[in-house]
């Protein structure tokens, strides 16, 4: 037991760290954003970046867990995520920070592709609802915590003061992380240690592709030559990578294609990657939205922030221990209402008091919870333990690829209401009611996507646990 708990804090540490460093970038966009005096066309690029970078390694740190030790790449990680994320912190202009950022990226991806494998392979398999339960709640608990802390960080010190909190927490979870012991850790690495270069090669082509294209195109003004260019090279590299896996001869291949032929894991990550799409404009837009359009400081909007990591923190262990006894779908539903509502009352942001983003935040933490780990422990019942590390880094792969798109979508929709409006494209202090009115409409998609995900949910039923 007492082994248990240490390995626990271990991974709950990095993850901690990772979980804090991306709730307070957000929370300080907009401090940045005034600060160096950034437009919001520009200022989405250090998230956009970060993730592209964590987004394009995470199979290939996902797979490289599997051939040489889950642990050993997520130590790895947190050394590359701590030395950069140092470096970002100092930054003078924002080339440097974005440059900083991408590189924190790679360390990240080696992170978020570990992280929930090493807390599957801690327990045993009749407890994998409420392991997974855990995950979300350590991904709460750093949710809860960051607003808060982040909002007095930069109210005091500075918007850098977060990067310099975010290093010392990232040398605590290393330490911390030294001594986690997994089971059956022969499992976890194999004695081929053929890589799939190719692969990995291919598949980074295609989401770089898909990634820029659709920023480039959302912050150009719309400029459609983006999409005619890059939409035919991801399609072109996509392909090759699929043939390439198909056919390829290595024992290691980045991801297994089979199990793309259960439902369960194809459907049902479909549905994950549109939830983050239609939910992610909450995370971006929501700083802009209190600090930029409702004048409160990063310190008060920490606490308006507050309700939905504290529920995300509730709901998921409870739901993890639900589905593990009466099945994944009837808390999937839930989630996917809760997200549903959450995203939808932003469209009354004109009509509505400012609070009403405390009770949407709580929605959404609900509904992240329960359907995060619901919907996890539905898609992992068709992957067999020798592919859980490939597998947890396709799942975050559909994460913070479905966040990026969430955001350039919606940033360049809020740019294109304010321009509309007779504001300067992208002005970091527009008019205060047209700013609302903007952000406002601009989560008309990312609610037609949620509905889109709750239909889906309901027409997945679970599959028998393999």
């Amino acid at each position: 037991m007492i082994e248990l708990i240490i390995s626990f804090i271990g991974i709950a540490s990095g993850q901690f760290a990772e979980v804090v460093d991306n709730t307070m970038l957000n929370l300080a966009l907009p401090t940045i954003s005034n600060d160096l005096n950034i437009d919001l066309s520009l200022i989405q690029w250090i998230p956009i970046t970060f993730v592209l970078a964590t987004s394009s390694f995470l199979l290939p740190m996902g797979k490289l867990a599997d051939i040489y030790g889950r642990k050993k790449i997520y130590l790895i990680g947190l050394i590359i995520f701590g030395i950069f994320v140092t470096l970002a912190g100092r930054s003078e202009i924002l080339i440097t920070l974005i440059l900083f950022k991408s590189l924190q990226g790679i360390g990240s991806a080696a992170i978020q592709s570990n992280a929930m494998a090493m807390i599957i392979q801690l327990f045993q398999k009749q407890d994998r609802g409420a392991s997974l339960g855990i995950f979300m709640s350590i991904i709460g608990i750093g949710s809860i915590t960051s607003p808060i802390i982040g909002g007095y960080i930069i109210d005091n010190f500075g918007w850098r003061g977060i990067f310099n909190f975010v290093s010392i927490i990232t040398i605590l979870g290393f330490l911390f992380s030294i001594f986690i012991k997994l089971n059956n850790p022969k499992s976890t690495k194999t004695l081929n240690y053929e890589f799939d270069w190719q692969g990995t090669l291919l598949s980074t082509i295609s989401l770089s592709s898909l990634i820029i294209s659709i920023s480039m195109y959302t912050t150009s003004n719309w400029n459609f030559t983006w999409l005619i260019t890059g939409i035919p090279i991801t399609v072109i590299f996509l392909f090759l990578f699929i043939l390439w896996e198909k056919h390829n001869k290595l024992s290691n291949p980045l991801i297994d294609l089979k199990l793309f032929d259960h439902k369960s894991f194809s459907l049902g990550s479909v549905v994950r990657f549109l939830s983050f799409i239609a939910n992610s404009p909450i995370y971006y837009l929501s700083p802009f939205l209190l600090i930029n359009g409702y004048g409160l400081s990063s310190s008060k909007t920490g606490i308006y922030i507050l309700p939905g990591p504290l529920m995300m923190a509730i709901s998921g262990p409870f739901a993890g221990k639900l589905s593990d006894k009466m099945g994944s779908y009837f808390p999937r539903i839930t989630g996917a209402m809760c997200l549903s509502i959450s995203v939808s009352l932003y469209l009354f942001a004109t009509i509505l008091n400012k609070e009403f983003v405390m009770v949407a935040y709580a929605f959404q933490g609900l509904g992240m919870g329960i359907f995060g780990a619901a919907n996890t422990s539905y898609i992992f019942t068709s992957v067999k333990e020798n592919n859980y590390g490939s597998v947890n880094a396709f799942l975050t792969l559909t994460r913070t690829s479905g966040n990026i798109i969430g955001i350039s979508i919606s940033t360049a929709l809020v740019l294109a209401f304010l321009s509309l409006s007779n504001n300067e494209l992208g002005s970091v202090k527009p008019d205060t009611l047209n700013y609302i009115s903007s952000i406002s409409k601009a989560f008309i998609l990312p609610t037609l996507l949620s509905i889109i995900t709750f239909i889906l949910t309901i027409s997945l039923k679970d599959e028998k646990i393999i």
